[in-house]
């Protein structure tokens, strides 16, 4: 069974015409005189009231008698990379995989999709329905999608998208002055034929600084929409840099410079929530905002650690609280967040820095249908991107974190499915006011976990976990690395539906847990899949008779991966040889470009592929890691563990306390974990007396960190 639908255009409103649609003939209460000019009037509305009343009972026996899963038309939400989409076909279920193929419409190659999650729920007020999304996509492009069932009868329908352009129409420009020291409140509209932008003069600046005189740099109206704020400069907002008014819709926020936003309080850190973009307290009809290529930076508060105790009638005083970036409670979603960059100094710190909405609901922040990617966010106490509530589908791909606690909160997601893939976390950090890294405190990659409050229980929403890199850099001052503790562990009470593939998850710590879910009881094991993944640390087994990453690759702690960056400052991605490199499992439309004979594991997909590189000397920046050795102390001999990313020769230096030269060692090395011993003998294979000693690993012009060795006699 074949159905075709062509998904139409939004109309003004910003609905689709086919979700807007009515009967206005049906329900006018006006009368058409012409449509019967022979009929008295009082028999014609005595027939007209009889028509519409037989339509009513009509189409409310029909609604009244729907099963949760009858047909509905499939939906299409696009995004300038995504589409999402939605099917309640009156066959659907769990057990009925949907399919997902697409194409551009003017190509004839059809490329496969991830399937669509059923989901049996139908909460409020949605059908039981498959829901998912299309990624990677071009902007600005028209696509045919196909939705097929694996049922008897390969039911099917076959859709028209387009996803959003970035050349947006410009139907007026206000030009702003150079320097301003007062709100600037915008209340006028374009429309979808043309936005009204404002920005400064060709060649100018446009700086609206209010020198803490008003509460902010820009106002936007209620119902102002197909607006363009492009490149100005806002400094020094009372509370918000940019505060929008509820039922605003298409508005562009680009190239702007936010700094200086907010205040502070008799404890002297910042007022929470104050936010360098702010909407409305439960402004639930703001929809489609594009944030993009801002910095936002230095806020003028502080915001606490979990460290430094303040009063928080709320909740736990030493919960942080200060500036935000964005705040947004609820809004209706369908939103762009992507190539901003958050920043700012350790005396400023964020307490998130987006999100904020209604976390344990229906809707919450982004809500649905938006896209959060490209971004780099350092320094905030708690989550850099809070997308909790409904992430119906939402997506987080391609950002940057680092000096962040929690990286990402998902407590929780009641809707879903939530998509977050590709992201690279550095440096995690948990309290203030604390020299040794040793007790920073980490967080874990992802907080999250479901919530029962008020007798439902949130937090069943699928979410896909792919190709992320948690990194563990190493500390100056301390023992252990500088990541984050656990990629996934549940700070809610349970967490369910969650599906990881091809994750490099790095724990700081060997004996700390990496994944954590928590089950209610037995009959709620083995509700998750986490497997095909490269990480270190522990799974809690609290199932014995379910079993994680069974496909997945555990390092111990003499293991490491042997990172690779195609161009200085580059991304990391694993070296060939290095454990995780041509080791992930195909996912279709989230990895498809995959270099070599499968695509690495982690954010970043290697351009070196192993067997090409060996036997045809492609070249290969030398990349030199010395692992720890062991045992270390020792009395006969120890073994020194090294990933290299090349073949050839690899000298070891022993030297000892004076820098005086011992041995030097040498070894054929291969891409990977290779190991050599030294038995505490000199270069004349005489014995050394105990002592302090260094190793140091040499390849060509390449270095390893030096590593130091007690011997003891």
């Amino acid at each position: 069974m074949t159905i075709y639908f062509d998904i139409p255009y939004r109309n003004q409103r910003g609905f689709s015409t086919l979700i807007d649609g009515n009967i206005p003939s049906l329900f006018s209460n006006q009368d058409d005189e012409q449509d019967a000019p022979a009929m008295p009037l009082l028999v014609k509305r005595i027939t007209l009231t009889l028509f519409k009343f037989a339509i009513i009972v009509f189409f409310g026996a029909a609604l009244l008698g729907r099963p949760a899963n009858a047909q509905s038309p499939p939906r299409v939400v696009p995004t300038f990379q995504s589409l999402g989409l939605y099917w309640s076909p009156p066959n659907g279920s769990a057990d009925v995989k949907c399919r997902v193929n697409y194409r551009k419409a003017d190509s004839e190659e059809w490329h496969a999709a991830q399937e669509l999650w059923y989901d049996e729920r139908a909460l409020d007020g949605r059908h039981a329905e498959y829901r998912g999304s299309i990624v990677n996509l071009d902007p600005g492009t028209h696509y045919k999608v196909q939705l097929w069932l694996e049922d008897d009868s390969r039911t099917e329908v076959f859709l028209d998208a387009v996803t959003w352009s970035e050349t947006f129409p410009i139907a007026k420009t206000i030009f702003l002055a150079a320097s301003s020291a007062t709100t600037l409140t915008i209340d006028e509209s374009g429309d979808e034929r043309g936005y009204v932008l404002y920005t400064a003069h060709t060649d100018q600046n446009a700086e609206i600084d209010v020198q803490r005189n008003e509460l902010f740099n820009i106002l936007i109206s209620e119902n102002v929409h197909h607006i363009i704020l492009r490149g100005l400069t806002l400094r020094n907002a009372v509370r918000h840099g940019i505060r929008i008014s509820d039922h605003c819709r298409d508005i562009v926020i680009e190239n702007c410079d936010i700094a200086g936003w907010g205040e502070t309080d008799a404890s002297g850190f910042g007022v929470n929530l104050n936010a360098a973009i702010s909407a409305a307290y439960r402004s639930n009809d703001i929809q489609r905002l594009v944030i993009q290529n801002n910095d936002i930076h230095h806020p003028y508060g502080d915001a606490n650690s979990w460290s430094e105790p303040r009063p928080n009638p709320d909740g736990d005083p030493c919960h942080p609280q200060g500036p935000y970036g964005i705040v947004f409670y609820n809004t209706r979603g369908n939103h762009v967040i992507r190539n901003n960059r958050f920043y700012t100094d350790e005396e400023h710190y964020f307490a998130d820095i987006m999100g904020a909405g209604s976390n344990i609901s229906y809707e919450g922040f982004p809500n649905k249908d938006s896209d959060i990617y490209g971004n780099t966010f350092e320094r905030c106490w708690d989550d850099a991107v809070e997308a909790e509530g409904a992430n119906e589908n939402v997506r987080i791909w391609d950002n940057h974190f680092d000096h962040i606690y929690h990286p990402i909160g998902a407590i929780v997601t009641s809707i879903g499915p939530l998509y977050i893939w590709r992201n690279i976390v550095a440096r995690s950090r948990k309290f203030g006011n604390i020299t040794n890294s040793d007790t920073y405190g980490r967080g874990e990659f992802i907080k999250c976990g479901g919530v029962l409050q008020d007798g439902l229980w949130y937090g069943d929403g699928r979410m896909y976990i792919y190709h992320n890199t948690i990194l563990q850099p190493e500390s100056a001052d301390g023992l252990f690395p500088l990541g984050c503790e656990g990629a996934l562990v549940a700070e809610g009470k349970s967490l369910y539906n969650v599906v990881t593939r091809n994750n490099i998850f790095t724990n700081y710590k060997a004996d700390s847990y990496t994944f954590r879910d928590n089950p209610e009881s037995e009959t709620d094991c083995g509700r998750n899949d986490f497997d095909y993944d490269l990480y270190t640390g522990r799974i809690k087994e609290t199932c014995p008779e379910v079993i994680y990453q069974q496909h997945g690759i555990h390092l111990d702690f003499n293991e490491e991966i042997v990172y690779d960056t195609a161009e200085p400052g580059g991304d990391p991605a694993p070296a060939p040889g290095s454990p995780g490199h041509d080791a992930g499992k195909v996912l279709p439309n989230f990895n498809d470009g995959f270099y070599g004979v499968g695509p690495d594991m982690g954010a970043v997909e290697s351009k070196l592929d192993t067997q090409a590189s060996k036997l045809y000397d492609k070249f290969m920046p030398v990349s030199l890691k010395l692992l720890k050795n062991y045992p270390n102390p020792f009395n006969t001999s120890t073994h020194f563990v090294f990933q290299t990313s090349q073949w050839g020769v690899v000298g070891a230096d022993i030297v000892d306390a004076n820098g005086r030269a011992v041995r030097r060692i040498s070894t054929e090395a291969h891409p990977g974990r290779n190991l050599f011993a030294w038995d505490g003998r000199d270069g004349g294979g005489r014995a050394v007396s105990s002592g302090v000693y260094f190793c140091r690993l040499r390849a060509g012009d390449a270095f390893s960190k030096v590593r130091k060795v007690v011997l003891l006699r």
